[in-house]
């Protein structure tokens, strides 16, 4: 009975191991898709709607 039990937790632990490299692989996907969106769907408009309003508060004030 206990080497039934023990060849269970075997396998149980390579498909974990398997789940485990599944699911890094699906997180560090997640974290690349999310990191570009914020930087060209995000990040850069607001950049240039900033440096063109400190373009033209800096003419505004004669600088």
């Amino acid at each position: 009975m206990a080497d039934r039990h023990r060849k269970i937790a075997v396998a149980f632990a390579r498909e974990e191991k398997g789940g485990a490299a599944l699911e890094m692989a699906l997180v560090a996907g997640l974290a690349a898709f999310f990191a570009y969106t914020m930087k060209y769907l995000l990040a850069d408009p607001l950049l240039a709607n900033f440096t063109r309003t400190a373009k033209a508060l800096s003419q505004a004030l004669g600088g």
